[in-house]
């Protein structure tokens, strides 16, 4: 057997990545190693090629990072833009959390990433001209969509810290929610009026206080609305046919 029927190869066939390998695989390499802390080297590993190959598809880290957002907007289920204001923007917050919860560490790397994948541009400004529609003025409404967005990313890093371990006063070492809580738990009985707010457990866990965060938002954002006309019934036709009233008839 020569060599050629040894190696099985080609002669001539010059190395590179596999057919398969695409800007967007190498993205989600990213997004499953975690957005906010993987390594070139530790992507190359999970995807079976060289560190070099991913230099075919990204130009840096940084590029990588931005490929791996916008993978991961794709990949997130938005409401559509046709919803009343009011469930449009909670909507838009559900799917904000769910994709931080689907793609760790996504949301430090959102507020600490100047990334606007060209989706989001296109789905936010279809946002903001259903807002628009529904009332609000164009600054109002890009202020909201803005607001409701870093609601969400920095309610769900700060509920993400609560599981930190760090040592307390004494180097005694507790997560971050136990201080917390403790800390709360200290003050005299009748102290402050936060007393069962502060001790609820769902205070500590899942979103916290997000959705009344969100809810107290929302209904100061709809005395921004600008008021719509009342609608008539009546018809010209049917006015000028009525004519106008007499004085009321007298009790018999």
């Amino acid at each position: 057997m020569n060599e050629r029927g040894k190696s099985g190869g080609r002669p001539g066939r010059k190395p590179g990545p596999a057919p398969s390998l695409t800007r967007d695989a190498v993205a989600g390499a990213a997004l499953a190693e975690g957005i906010a802390v993987f390594s070139m080297p530790g992507v190359a590993a999970r995807l079976g090629v060289g560190h070099s190959t991913l230099y075919r598809y990204v130009d840096s880290r940084e590029d990588l990072v931005r490929a791996a957002i916008e993978l991961a907007a794709a990949r997130t289920a938005w409401p559509p833009a046709d919803l009343p204001w009011r469930e449009l923007l909670t909507g838009f917050a559900d799917a904000v959390w769910e994709a931080c919860e689907a793609f760790p560490g996504l949301a430090e790397v959102l507020l600490t990433t100047p990334a606007s994948p060209p989706v989001m541009v296109d789905r936010l400004g279809r946002y903001g001209v259903a807002l628009v529609g529904a009332g609000l003025s164009t600054r109002d409404a890009a202020v909201a969509v803005d607001f409701v967005g870093d609601l969400v990313l920095s309610s769900a890093v700060a509920m993400r810290g609560l599981d930190r371990t760090v040592p307390d006063a004494t180097g005694t070492p507790s997560t971050a929610r136990e201080q917390y809580r403790d800390a709360w738990a200290a003050a005299p009985p009748g102290a402050h009026p936060f007393e069962a707010e502060f001790a609820a457990e769902e205070t500590w866990h899942g979103r916290g206080w997000f959705d009344d965060k969100l809810a107290i938002f929302l209904d100061g954002l709809a005395t921004r609305l600008a008021p719509t006309a009342p609608e008539t019934t009546e018809t010209s036709e049917t006015s000028e046919t009525r004519g106008t009233p007499g004085p009321p008839e007298e009790n018999a």
